[in-house]
């Protein structure tokens, strides 16, 4: 993965000298325009591809997404889907409370959300039989890209990332929505998907190459946070810059091109200089400090800002990503995972629920105040939910007061786009254990989100071997959920 401040050594990562050299824009090499160049040979191939038209409902709403993922995954009972008239040892400690959407109820750890309610619509039977046992990593990777993690093991568990991966939804959309020059196309924030020993997992593009990788900024944005390198040296002016770049485009690039496109390329990596959109998305000392006390002094509420100034900004696609390991010890602290085996309760009530309640209540509030959430998706979910019955193992090591992993059903929060409001889609069995009305597959949220952004979700690519893929490996969007 690219990233704009520096990465941490780990597979598919950039060191901060790696990183595109954007601070020159290539002037000693290539490497920004040539990345541009390597997205505009990919989509010409992909318009050549075809893809069938969508016209159904919902179809090209959203111009952004932000994706919040929950990595850990979230009890649906106790968040999204209470029961309130089932056995204790299913219901758990919280009670249901009532929202600003008539009829629909959150768990009581929820209050902020709660008055969102007429903003988001919940989908409560989203489940699908993982690959393997019921393990973080084939989740991840079915959610994050949209297709079966045909090359994980037996266990479930997470692999290396590679370039004969699957891209993710990100990328998938920095290749076939990118962003407008002097934007980002796809930015990832708060921390990477981590899961057991790996880092990366189903967040990068894989088989579409590192021109699709997201630009990363994993610095904790409580901290002053260093400038984006998206600046030119102290030496080097914009005059001179264009000058240079003027020279350049009467020169035959090697490998073939007209200097018309080399020109293009090069004018697009100018672009991101020039505009310095990009740069001032990321200076949060900028905004009013009502507005930072708003979504929170934490890792995930500040990240959640920084993407609303991403989006403003013009990026496409941002996912924040909860800083905590998928499959970490659940700890006490503002930063500590969702995988609650064990203490689910004060867990929740105490460290995970207060800061994403404020994070993304303010997200959503400050969207629609700003005219941006008609046209911004926002969808918040975990790789699946936990198990109805407290302390029962299903594969897992569970012990007081835990709830297990549980795929075979669960909840997302979806908002703006052209979502409505206020409501449910889906109805789960009285224990919250399988969908009983309106089932949804991993696959079909994925398929929204394309179909939200005007992108066919069964249109083809080539994988690494040169197979046809479909973008979705299945399904279909699940376009109720639009005006």
């Amino acid at each position: 993965m690219l990233g704009i401040w520096g990465g941490s050594g780990q597979p598919g990562e950039c060191s901060r000298r790696a990183l595109l050299q954007i601070g020159t824009l290539g002037l000693f090499g290539l490497s920004l325009p040539r990345f541009l160049s390597a997205q505009a040979t990919a989509q010409e191939a992909d318009a050549q591809s075809g893809g069938s038209s969508c016209e159904r409902s919902g179809f090209g709403k959203a111009r952004s997404v932000i994706l919040i993922y929950l990595q850990g995954a979230p009890s649906h009972i106790d968040l999204w889907d209470p029961k309130p008239d089932a056995p204790s040892s299913i219901r758990g400690e919280f009670r249901p409370i009532a929202t600003t959407a008539p009829g629909v109820f959150l768990g009581e750890v929820l209050p902020r959300l709660a008055l969102q309610a007429n903003r988001f619509a919940l989908i409560r039977t989203l489940g699908f039989n993982p690959k393997g046992l019921a393990n973080h990593g084939a989740a991840i990777y079915t959610l994050l890209t949209g297709h079966d993690p045909t090359n994980f093991t037996s266990t479930g568990l997470a692999v290396p990332p590679s370039r004969d991966d699957l891209p993710s939804l990100g990328s998938a959309v920095a290749r076939y929505r990118p962003s407008e020059p002097g934007a980002l196309s796809y930015v990832a924030l708060c921390g990477p998907v981590k899961e057991n020993v790996f880092i990366g997992v189903a967040q990068a593009a894989g088989s579409f190459g590192n021109a699709y990788d997201p630009y990363t900024m994993y610095d904790d944005p409580t901290s002053t946070l260093r400038d984006a390198e998206f600046s030119l040296p102290p030496d080097v002016t914009l005059g001179r810059l264009r000058a240079r770049l003027d020279l350049r485009t009467v020169v035959q690039p090697r490998g073939g091109g007209s200097p018309h496109d080399f020109e293009t390329h090069y004018g697009r990596a100018f672009a991101l200089i020039e505009s310095a959109r990009a740069s001032r998305a990321f200076r949060l000392h900028e905004e009013p400090a009502a507005t930072r006390a708003a979504y929170g002094p934490t890792r995930f509420g500040q990240s959640c800002l920084l993407a609303r100034r991403l989006i403003e900004s013009g990026t496409r696609f941002v996912q924040v990503t909860w800083p905590a390991r998928s499959d970490d010890e659940p700890a006490p602290g503002p930063d500590g995972s969702w995988d609650t085996h064990r203490n689910n309760f004060p867990m929740l009530r105490e460290h995970r629920c207060p800061v994403f309640d404020q994070g993304a209540a303010a997200l959503l509030s400050d969207l629609a105040a700003r005219g941006l959430l008609d046209e911004t998706l926002v969808i918040a979910i975990g790789e699946f939910g936990r198990s109805p019955r407290i302390g029962a193992p299903t594969t897992m090591n569970v012990g007081p007061g835990g709830r297990d992993h549980w795929p075979h059903c669960y909840s997302a929060l979806v908002a703006g786009g052209g979502v409505l409001g206020g409501r449910i889609h889906g109805q789960s069995d009285r224990h919250g254990a399988f969908p009983s009305v309106d089932p949804v597959h991993p696959f079909d949220l994925i398929a929204t989100v394309y179909h939200a952004l005007g992108i066919d979700p069964a249109r083809h690519f080539l994988d690494a071997l040169n197979r046809p893929r479909r973008l979705v490996d299945h399904g279909e969007p699940i376009v109720g959920l639009f005006a």
